[in-house]
């Protein structure tokens, strides 16, 4: 029973409080544009030619890293000398063994990476920038500013289309 005599009050106070505002059309005296200054640019594409290095491998290139070639000679000689110094007996001899395998594997290897199936070439690409460049300046129309005159005081509201009329709103409060 609360809720009814509450929901009416809050009901009764709503109606009432509408038929304090009132709404009603008023002549605009007259509309004035409002202008904004927009820079007009145009688009230029600027070019220009970018230098880079690049790696370029060579495809007909085939290394042999099997072959025994000098280097891998005197690496092994040069090995077993040093495994000489190394050990007495048959020690001796497997130093040599050894450090003949490891002299002529560097050799080897130093030969295999001082062979290199790829080169450098310098090359160009063209590179373009879009910059703008300002040509003039525009006077462009933003909205209009009407002008109306409610109760003897002069009022202004902003739209984007000039209008003949504007609607006023008068809400009463106590």
């Amino acid at each position: 029973m609360k809720r009814i005599i509450v929901l009416t009050i809050l009901f009764t106070n709503l109606i009432f409080a509408n038929s304090l505002k009132s709404n009603e059309f008023v002549r605009v005296t007259h509309s004035e544009p409002i202008y904004k200054e927009v820079r007009i640019n145009k688009p230029i594409q600027e070019c220009y030619e970018k230098e880079y290095r690049q790696k370029i491998y060579d495809d007909n290139y085939s290394s042999n890293n099997n072959s025994i070639g000098i280097d891998t000679i005197v690496g092994v000689t040069t090995g077993a000398i040093l495994g000489n110094q190394i050990g007495k007996g048959n020690g001796n001899t497997a130093a040599k063994i050894v450090g003949g395998l490891i002299g002529g594997k560097i050799a080897n290897e130093l030969r295999s990476n001082s062979f290199n199936n790829y080169h450098y070439e310098t090359r160009y690409e063209t590179k373009c920038e879009t910059k703008y460049e300002k040509v003039r300046t525009k006077r462009v129309i933003t909205g209009y500013r009407n002008y109306f005159n409610y109760d003897g005081i002069r009022y202004s509201k902003v739209t984007k289309n000039p209008k003949k009329r504007i609607r006023v709103y008068k809400t009463i409060d106590f």
